[in-house]
């Protein structure tokens, strides 16, 4: 105990060094990011391949199965998802969490490159790009006006988006609505013909046209020359007076087509609905930013609104800039809401210290070593590369009971020595000392608990990696502290004995009496052998009672959380065009403007749910109002707005509180080899779902895309006229779909230009039949050298880990436990006779649930062998550790109890609280017990010691347990709205678990050790 001493013997260096702790550690959390959930670092990667005009049929063939081939061969790979839709093919690599992102990236790239040689020519490179559960946006920006809506897009080009992106910690860009500007080349199909050429070759010549070319240089006696051939578009005109050499003689554009300066084919646009105002505003272009993975959330957000005005003042006039969602307020919100409860909890720990020492100075102690231990965790969270975050301020409520009783136990024992006579600076190192093995134990214990959580290998376990590191850290800090710190300051501040109040006179009769009452029915228990015995039954029968309570209780991934948004994902009828997706939007915003929760609605066009695309389908994000503004939470308002919904035949709409990123909470999967068996098997399934109650807004990933005309060529044909199938594809392709010819550089930005027939021209099949196919035999027309049939494609198709699938999402309705849901369903679901190739398998939330449930069971078995190979080293013993983890099933009766009168659920939150009270339930044992075998070492008979230490430390056990409830009590009753529904299932399982273990510690292990003791020593006889 040298470092005791030197504290003791030297309160000023003690106090500087601390008071640079508290400095650094101030430092340290002025530079802490703010965000919402540590920043989970997820070793996965997209590959984004585009085709443009392929189907996905084609997409699945010629992309997405040769790249998933390639890529299964890697090392470390625990999953593959592929989407194959119209004109791309996303595949998702997940790999386990232990692979280095930087080298799965290289593994990546390299087998690409074994696939792009086999790729369709004119697909573009795949991009490869790292996928984070940090890319969605933060802020949301809409940018409305009376401009064009393609000089809109160009402002938000050239004036917004390139500013936003300078901002130190903004990573991406997302821009929706608006429209691109682009030269069309329409050509007149009979002049075409009359010239006799090919869309193909005239872009071609086009795009030679347009050129800027080095020449070189030469020098004379004086001077050097640049050379330089120069043929550039500067305009429209230019484009127009371009002379082209034909069959027919040397023509100019414009004399066979007309040259347009229009926008490209919309596929997506944006819609703002300003609800509080109700004004609408259709030309916008809409801004999702999105920051870096450790970038600080809150501070990206206050310097994207600082550089507002500025990009304000840059648009023309009438042109305006709205922010309709700042995610940052919430985050904000929720991380003030959080640290302002720690603070409360160390102010009601304070009072109630107050009120059970009665004494300013020893509550003046604890009240400087708490902070101290919890501003100097601010350095190791920097050091580990956290964040200030819901998790890690949770494990700040957490700590403050592990903190006060290391602490108080210290000064107790102080106090008692100091009473009993003995010099105060000695009493504080001998007091110290006594305690010594009993902190360190209590400390170990909940290091050895919360080490093995920071070591899961789960996503939720990484997830919950900055809590269990932020709380080991604390209680690191806590143990120097309750070493050094808390033994000087007693030292000091108890030098002279202060004159009893009537409240500590009246306090000290409480326990003095208490202490009597629980002297005698601890004697009476250990009187006799069975009393022990039945007492441990009965708490064991209780145990099993409350553990019954499991399935009404219930088990869900995570709490339902109100951040006052709302998600709607529709689907139109199919074929239905952007325009009249536009139209029929306008039916669900009048269902919503009726709601005076909603404060704004985005919309966008021709996407939903992240993955799929096209024309009829939309998405749009509600904000309401906060939640104190309002009285329905955003999940009773989302399953109230779905049943409005459904009043509206031509919307496919599911409404909920989860985003496309995240997930819906009830996931399944289809699978089979065999396509037509897992149609049938969709078929089956969603009937079966419509039976089940409590089930909302399920949907299929399968659905029907649009028609599709499908033109075979004649191989015999091709083969006598010398062309190849590509050739007469490419022809048909930029007939209908259009070409890239050239670009046209103007005012610094470069613009597509593009060569197709007239529209009008290429707008049913029998006119594509007619499109002539210019040959050195001559012109023949497409019907002669391609046979036509007509199908229907998937909108997408899906695979999981290279097999077809068809994923299930549901979401259930507000009260009902998802785990309630899940069972209902595989129930449907084995009651249908499925085909033979189809299996079933559950996805996303529930899947990582199973994953996450495995991975707490591992970790809490891990933490149960390390506490007792901790517990033995620490008291010689084998089978002592074995009696103190009697504490464990005493903790779960209020657990179980607690949770199911609270109406809380089983989920991640709450399954993280009580593998963390592990560590603290056993702490009052250690104490108990230690103090016991001090007493026996001293000669003390085994029940006097037994019934002394009892009577001795009760008064500490009790304060240390209120210490911890009282430190939980603010996030147990939900102070603060924002993210108040993941703070409160932790607080109710510590709450609940310290009730019932403390009251059953301070009579179940005295007397078991008591008894198992006496049976030890008669055998030893």
């Amino acid at each position: 105990m040298k470092i005791t001493e030197f504290a003791v013997n030297r309160p000023v260096t003690t106090s500087m060094l601390f008071l640079a702790l508290v400095i650094f550690g101030l430092l340290a959390y002025t530079r802490l990011a703010v965000n919402l959930m540590p920043d989970v670092k997820y070793p996965a990667l997209t590959i984004t391949t585009v085709h443009y005009g392929a189907t996905p049929e084609e997409i699945e063939s010629e992309i997405t199965d040769k790249i998933e081939k390639e890529v299964t061969t890697l090392g470390g790979l625990k999953q593959i998802r592929s989407f194959s839709m119209p004109d791309v093919s996303a595949v998702v690599v997940e790999f386990d969490l232990s692979k280095n992102l930087d080298k799965a990236l290289e593994e990546v790239k390299s087998k690409l490159d074994l696939v792009i040689p086999y790729l369709p020519k004119e697909v573009e490179r795949p991009l490869v790009q790292a996928f984070s559960f940090t890319d969605y946006p933060i802020l949301d920006l809409v940018v409305s006006g009376n401009l064009p809506s393609s000089e809109l897009y160009d402002q938000v080009e050239q004036k917004i988006k390139d500013r936003l992106l300078q901002i130190d910690g903004v990573s991406k860009i997302d821009i929706e609505g608006g429209e691109i500007r682009e030269i069309r080349i329409l050509a007149d199909k009979r002049t075409m013909y009359e010239v006799q050429s090919n869309l193909t070759d005239l872009s071609a010549y086009l795009d030679l046209s347009n050129v800027k070319l080095s020449g070189g240089k030469f020098s004379n006696r004086h001077r050097t020359f640049k050379v330089e051939t120069e043929q550039q578009f500067r305009s429209i005109d230019d484009i127009r007076e371009t002379y082209v050499p034909t069959i027919s003689g040397i023509r100019r554009i414009s004399d066979f087509a007309q040259v347009v300066d229009t926008v490209k084919s919309i596929q997506s646009g944006a819609l703002f609905f300003d609800v509080a105002n109700q004004k609408k505003y259709d030309n916008i272009v809409s801004i999702g930013i999105l920051k870096k993975s450790k970038a600080n959330e809150v501070k990206v957000t206050k310097e994207v609104k600082a550089l507002i005005p500025e990009l304000q003042a840059e648009l023309p006039e009438g042109v305006s800039i709205n922010i309709p969602f700042d995610n940052s307020e919430y985050t904000q919100s929720a991380v003030d809401d959080a640290l302002m409860n720690v603070i409360l909890g160390i102010l009601f720990t304070g009072i109630i210290l107050f009120f059970f020492l009665n004494d300013i100075r020893t509550t003046l102690i604890v009240s400087i070593t708490v902070p101290v231990s919890l501003i100097g965790t601010f350095m190791a969270i920097r050091l580990f590369d956290g964040s200030l975050n819901m998790m890690t301020l949770m494990s700040f409520s957490v700590a403050i009971g592990a903190l006060i009783s290391n602490s108080i136990v210290v000064i107790e024992n102080i106090i008692r020595l100091r009473k009993d006579g003995m010099e105060l600076k000695k009493a504080a190192v001998q007091g110290t000392r006594e305690v010594m093995m009993a902190v360190i134990a209590s400390t170990g214990t909940n290091l050895v608990v919360f080490l093995p959580i920071a070591a899961m290998t789960s996503l939720t376990g990484a997830f919950f990696k900055e809590y269990a590191l932020t709380i080991s850290a604390a209680t690191i800090f806590s143990l120097i502290v309750s070493f050094t710190l808390t033994p000087m300051l007693t030292s000091i501040l108890l030098k002279k004995e202060n004159k009893p109040s009537w409240l500590s006179r009246v306090m000290a009769r409480f326990f003095e009496r208490l202490e009597v009452l629980y002297e005698s029915s601890l004697a009476k228990l250990i009187s006799k052998k069975r009393y022990p015995v039945f007492l441990f039954l009965s708490m064991f029968v209780v145990f099993v009672m409350t553990a019954s309570l499991l399935p009404e209780i219930g088990i869900e991934m995570e709490p339902q959380e109100d951040n006052g948004n709302v998600n709607i994902e529709m689907e139109m009828p199919s074929g239905s065009t952007l325009a009249s997706t536009g139209e029929m939007l306008k039916l669900v915003e009048e269902k919503v403007s009726a709601h005076q929760e909603v404060i704004a609605m985005l919309s966008i066009l021709g996407s939903k749910d992240g993955t799929s695309s096209g024309s009829n389908l939309a998405s749009a994000s509600l904000k309401l109002n906060p939640k104190r503004e309002r009285n329905i939470s955003n999940v009773a308002f989302a399953e109230m707005l779905s049943k409005e919904l459904e009043a509206i035949p031509e919307i496919k709409a599911n409404v909920s509180t989860s985003d496309s990123d995240s997930g819906a909470p009830i996931e399944f999967a289809l699978q089979s080899d065999k396509s037509d068996e897992l149609i049938t098997a969709n078929e089956m399934v969603q009937e079966k779902l419509s039976e089940i109650d409590g089930l909302l807004n399920y949907q299929s990933s399968y659905r029907k895309g649009n028609p599709v005309i499908s033109l075979e060529p004649k191989k015999r044909e091709l083969a006598e006229l010398g062309l190849s199938a590509y050739d007469l594809a490419s022809i048909i392709r930029s007939s209908v779909k259009g070409i890239k010819a050239s670009v046209l550089k103007e005012k610094g930005r470069e613009y597509d230009i593009t060569m197709s027939y007239v529209g009008n021209q290429v707008n049913s099949i029998e006119k594509i039949k007619q499109l002539p196919v210019f040959t050195s035999a001559g012109v023949f027309l497409v019907e002669q050298l391609m046979d036509v049939s007509y199908r229907t494609s998937q909108a997408q198709i899906l695979h999981l880990d290279k097999e077809k699938t068809i994923e299930f999402s549901a979401n259930p309705a507000p009260n009902v436990v998802t785990g309630d849901v899940t069972g209902k369903i595989e129930q449907a679901i084995a009651d249908i006779n499925l085909p033979p190739s189809v299996s079933f398998k559950w996805a996303g939330n529930i899947k990582e649930l199973q994953e996450t449930t495995r991975d707490m069971i591992i970790t809490f078995a891990i933490a149960l062998l390390l506490m007792y190979m901790l517990l033995s080293s620490l008291l010689e013993n084998v089978w002592q550790p074995i009696i103190i983890f009697t504490t464990v099933p005493m903790a779960m009766i209020g657990v179980f109890l607690f949770m199911y009168f609270g109406g809380h659920t089983m989920n991640i939150m709450s399954i993280m609280a009580i593998v963390t009270l592990l560590g603290l339930v056993v702490n009052d044992d250690i104490l108990i017990h230690d103090y016991t075998e001090q007493l026996k070492q001293k000669g003390m008979q085994k029940r006097e010691a037994t019934l002394l230490a009892g009577k001795r430390k009760m008064k500490t056990v009790i304060m240390t347990t209120v210490a911890i409830i009282v430190g939980m009590l603010p996030n147990a009753l939900g102070f603060g709205d924002a993210g108040a529904e993941y703070r409160t299932p932790m607080a109710i399982v510590t709450i609940g678990g310290m009730i019932t273990s403390t009251i059953l510690t301070l009579y179940l292990i005295p007397s078991l050790f008591f008894i198992l003791g006496n049976k030890k020593k008669k055998k030893e006889a």
